[in-house]
C-alpha cells in the first residue's frame, strides 16, 4: 500500500525549496571556473556585431549593451559557451573544461583533479553533453558509450552495471561496484547500490573508475562511479523547465530553479517520469526532488549541502524462457501480475559538506550524509519489507610538500558507513503481504583508512603509492524465524584486509603519455548474498580478492584533433562469488574458485570541424571498442567441470560509434551504433543472447522562441526495429535468462530557460 502521507512530505518539501530568496543584485558580466575563481584573458565575442572584450583579472567584461545580444564566450582548455547578454543584468558565466581531448580532461582518480594524462588507471569521463544526446530518460545509453562497462536495464526502474564482467554476481540491483553522490557513499555499507532512484536530473557528470580501487575507496572490484549531481557550468539565475513525451506511454516533466550570486548559489530541481513500459506488467513512476547549496564564506572555505528526496515504483514483469520470448516477447512472467511483482522505494538523503584551506599546503575536504529509506517488494515467490538508515562519513586531508626538490603530495582519510536495517519477508497472497516468514534487525559497520602519496620524480616522470586497510561486519539477529523455529544472532566479520596500489606515469613528448598500475582489491559479499529470501543466511561466503595489472596509453595528434585513450589489464580474481537457483528459482551465492579476466579497452574521438562561426559549427566522431577474454579457473560444481567456460554476461567484442553535428542558427543532429557480441547466459555457456546492432538518432535545435532561449528535440532509438534482450538473468532457473528490450521507439521534448 502506498503510503498517504507521501504526497503531503512532497508538497512541504516543495514549499520549502520554493521560498529560495533572490540574493543577487548588479550589473555586471563575468566569467569563471567551476570552482568559483575568475578566469582572466577569457574572451567574449558578440555574435552580431563581431565585436570582441577580454575579460580582466576578476573575469570581468568592460560592455554595455542596449538590447539582448548574443554572444560566444570562450577561454583556453575550456568549453565555449553561447550566451545571451541583456541590459542592466547581471551574469556570471562558468565554464567547464574542456573534454574535446581525451587525455586532458580534468578527473579526481586516485590523485585530485588533474588531467588525465597524469594518472594511470582506467578512469572515464561521461559529461552532461553525452548525457543529453539521448532520450534522457535514463542513464543506459550514455554509459554505454564508455568501453568496458555494460549498463542493463532489466525495467523501467530496474538497472544492473557491470564494470568489466562485474554482474556476474548481480541477479539484479548494482553491486560489486562503489557509488559516491557529491562526495558521499551512495553504495549502502551492505553492499547494495540503488542508482535506480536518481533521475537523470540527479546526474549531471559521471566520472568511472574500472577495476578495483579498494586503495583509496574501499570494497569493490567492479570500480567506482562517481556521480555530481549539479553541472556547475551551467549556473545563471535562470529556471529551466523541461517536457518530453515517448512511446509506450513514456512522458517526463522536469524543473530547476538557479539563485547565483558572486559568493553561493542555490539550485532546486525536481522531476517526475512515468512509463507504461514495453512489456506487460512494466510500469514506472519515479519523483524526484533535490536541492543543493554552495557557499563561499570565506578565500579558505567551502561548504556544500544537498538534500534529495526520491519516490520510486516500478512493475517486474520477470525473466522469459526461450519459447514464451519466441511466443510473445511483450509478456510477462507467469504469476507476475498475480503477485503484484513491484519495488516501491521511498528515499531520503541529507549530505553537507565543507572544503577548508588549513595552510598554504595543507587542506581537508569532509562529507557528511544522512539517508532513510522504506522499500517494499512484492514477489512471485515472497513480500520483502525493508527499512534502513544509514550515516556516512568521508574525510580527506591533502599535504603539499617536497622532497628533493620535486613536488610531493600526501592525502590520506577515513570513511566510515554505519546502517540499521529493519528486514521482513512475508508470504505473498494476491500481492499483499501475508503471514510473517523471517524478520532480521541488522547492523552492519563498514571502516576504511586510506594513504595515497603522489611523488613527481621529473617533469615527466611520477609514482603514486596508495594503501587502504578496510573492515567489514555484519550484526544480524534474527528476531523471527517461522521456517526452523530457531531465532538466533549471527556476526560475520571481515577484518584487516590491506589493499595497495603502484603506479607510475610517464609524460612522453608533449602529446603522449604511458601509465603502469597494480591494484589489489577485495570485495565481501553483500547483506543481499549473505541474507538470503529463502530465509537462510549464508556465512560460508568468503570475500572476493583479486590483482589487477594495467598499462594505459594516452595522447592526441593532428593538432589535438585526434585523441586516444587505450587500456591493456589482466585481472585474477580468487573466491569469485557467482550465482545459481533452487529448485523454487530462489537466487543463491557461492564462491567460484578463480577467475582470469584479460581485456583491450579504447577511446578514440576525431573533431573534424570546429568553428562557432561557420557554417558547420561543429563536426565530430568518437569511437569505443571493447575486448574482453574472461574465463573460470579450477571451478568444478557438483562434478561439474565449468574451467576455461566464459564469464556469464560478458559480451568478447563491444563497438560503439558516435557522430555529433552542430550546424550555424542551433539546429544539431547526433548519431549513435552499438553493436555487441552473444553474451554467455550461464556458466556451462550452453545458453547465449544474440549479437545485436543498435542505432539511435537524435535531432534538434537549440535557439530562442520570443526571446526565451529553447532546445526543441526529437529522436528515434533502435531505428531498425531490432530483437535484443538488454538485462540477461543469468544462470537463471527454468531458462527465464531473457528480458526482451523495447523494439523501435520515439521521443520529442522541449526545453525552455527562464532568465530572472
Amino acid at each position: 500500500m502506498r503510503d498517504p502521507l507521501k504526497n503531503l512530505r512532497l508538497l512541504l518539501l516543495l514549499v520549502l525549496c520554493a521560498s529560495i530568496p533572490t540574493l543577487i543584485n548588479g550589473q555586471e558580466v563575468r566569467v569563471k571556473n567551476e570552482s568559483f575563481e575568475p578566469l582572466e584573458g577569457a574572451n567574449l565575442l558578440l555574435l552580431d556585431d563581431s565585436v570582441g572584450y577580454v575579460s580582466d583579472p576578476n573575469g570581468r567584461f568592460d560592455l554595455q549593451v542596449a538590447e539582448p545580444k548574443l554572444a560566444w564566450v570562450s577561454f583556453v582548455g575550456y568549453e565555449g559557451q553561447a550566451v545571451t547578454i541583456r541590459p542592466d543584468q547581471d551574469l556570471i558565466i562558468i565554464l567547464r573544461t574542456s573534454n574535446r581531448v581525451l587525455s586532458e580532461a580534468i578527473v579526481e582518480g586516485f590523485t585530485g583533479k588533474q588531467s588525465l594524462s597524469r594518472q594511470a588507471g582506467a578512469i572515464s569521463a561521461i559529461t552532461p553533453g553525452t548525457l543529453s544526446r539521448f532520450d534522457e530518460s535514463s542513464l543506459v545509453n550514455a554509459v554505454n558509450t564508455v568501453p568496458g562497462i555494460r549498463f542493463e536495464q532489466r525495467a523501467g526502474g530496474s538497472y544492473r552495471v557491470s564494470i568489466r564482467g562485474s554482474s556476474i554476481r548481480s541477479p539484479f540491483g548494482v553491486r560489486n561496484v562503489k557509488v559516491y553522490w557529491n562526495g558521499i557513499p551512495f553504495t549502502e555499507p551492505g553492499g547494495n547500490t540503488f542508482l535506480n532512484l536518481l533521475d537523470l536530473n540527479n546526474t549531471a557528470k559521471l566520472e568511472i573508475m574500472k577495476g578495483p580501487s579498494a586503495s583509496a575507496f574501499g570494497a569493490g572490484n567492479g570500480g567506482v562511479i562517481k556521480i555530481q549531481s549539479t553541472d556547475l557550468s551551467t549556473l545563471s539565475n535562470a529556471s529551466l523547465l523541461s517536457a518530453s513525451f515517448g512511446s509506450f506511454g513514456a512522458q517526463k516533466f522536469s524543473g530547476s530553479h538557479n539563485v547565483l550570486n558572486e559568493n553561493s548559489s542555490l539550485t532546486l530541481k525536481w522531476s517526475n517520469q512515468q512509463s507504461d513500459g514495453y512489456r506487460e506488467h512494466n510500469a514506472l513512476d519515479r519523483t524526484t526532488v533535490e536541492l543543493d547549496g554552495l557557499f563561499f564564506p570565506s578565500e579558505k572555505r567551502t561548504i556544500t549541502a544537498s538534500i534529495l528526496y526520491s519516490d520510486l515504483f516500478y512493475e517486474i514483469p520477470g525473466g522469459l524462457n526461450p519459447d514464451q520470448r519466441a511466443e510473445n516477447p511483450r509478456q510477462s512472467r507467469p504469476r507476475s501480475i498475480e503477485r503484484n511483482a513491484s519495488i516501491a522505494n521511498e528515499f531520503f538523503l541529507f549530505t553537507v559538506g565543507q572544503e577548508y584551506q588549513i595552510h598554504e599546503n595543507w587542506s581537508n575536504q569532509t562529507n557528511l550524509g544522512l539517508s532513510t529509506s522504506d522499500f517494499e517488494n512484492p514477489f512471485i515467490l515472497d513480500y520483502k519489507s525493508d527499512n534502513q538508515q544509514v550515516f556516512s562519513l568521508r574525510s580527506e586531508f591533502e599535504n603539499k610538500l617536497s622532497m628533493g626538490g620535486k613536488p610531493l603530495n600526501l592525502s590520506y582519510g577515513i570513511e566510515y558507513q554505519k546502517s540499521f536495517f529493519d528486514g521482513k519477508n512475508f508470504g505473498n497472497i494476491g500481492g499483499e503481504a501475508d503471514t510473517i516468514r523471517f524478520a532480521d534487525e541488522v547492523e552492519i559497520d563498514q571502516r576504511l583508512f586510506f594513504a595515497n602519496l603522489d611523488y613527481q620524480l621529473s617533469d615527466k616522470t611520477s609514482l603514486t603509492f596508495g594503501l587502504s586497510q578496510n573492515a567489514l561486519e555484519y550484526d544480524i539477529n534474527r528476531t523471527i524465524d517461522r521456517i526452523n523455529n530457531a531465532p538466533q544472532r549471527f556476526v560475520k566479520e571481515f577484518d584487516g584486509v590491506w589493499s595497495p596500489r603502484l603506479a607510475i606515469s610517464q609524460q612522453v613528448g608533449s602529446n603522449y603519455s604511458i601509465h603502469f598500475s597494480v591494484m589489489k582489491g577485495f570485495s565481501p559479499p553483500t547483506t543481499t548474498e549473505v541474507r538470503t529470501n529463502e530465509g537462510s543466511i549464508n556465512l560460508g561466503l568468503q570475500a572476493e580478492t583479486g590483482t589487477n595489472y594495467e598499462l594505459n596509453f594516452r595522447g592526441s595528434a593532428a593538432q589535438k584533433r585526434l585523441s586516444f585513450d587505450l587500456a591493456l589489464f589482466y585481472f585474477q580474481l580468487s573466491d569469485a562469488i557467482t550465482t545459481f537457483t533452487d529448485g523454487q528459482g530462489v537466487v543463491l551465492f557461492r564462491n567460484a574458485g578463480e577467475t582470469s579476466q584479460k581485456g583491450l579497452e579504447l577511446s578514440t574521438r576525431m573533431d573534424w570541424l570546429s568553428s562557432p562561426t561557420g557554417v558547420i559549427q561543429g563536426l565530430s566522431t568518437s569511437l569505443a571498442y571493447t575486448y574482453h577474454d574472461f574465463q573460470f579457473e579450477d571451478y568444478i560444481d557438483d562434478g561439474d567441470d565449468f574451467s576455461g567456460m566464459a564469464l556469464p554476461g560478458t559480451a568478447p567484442h563491444v563497438l560503439n560509434i558516435q557522430t555529433d553535428l552542430m550546424l550555424k542558427g542551433g539546429a544539431y543532429l547526433n548519431l549513435t551504433y552499438h553493436y555487441s557480441d552473444p553474451i554467455p547466459l550461464n556458466d556451462a555457456n550452453t545458453f547465449f543472447s544474440r549479437a545485436y546492432n543498435l542505432v539511435n538518432l537524435r535531432a534538434g535545435y537549440k535557439g530562442s522562441l520570443f526571446n526565451l532561449p529553447i532546445e526543441l528535440y526529437g529522436g528515434v532509438d533502435n531505428l531498425f526495429d531490432v530483437s535484443y534482450s538488454l538485462g540477461n538473468d543469468l544462470n537463471a532457473f527454468g531458462r527465464r535468462y531473457f528480458q526482451p528490450a523495447a523494439t523501435i521507439n520515439y521521443y520529442f521534448g522541449l526545453k525552455v530557460k527562464l532568465d530572472h
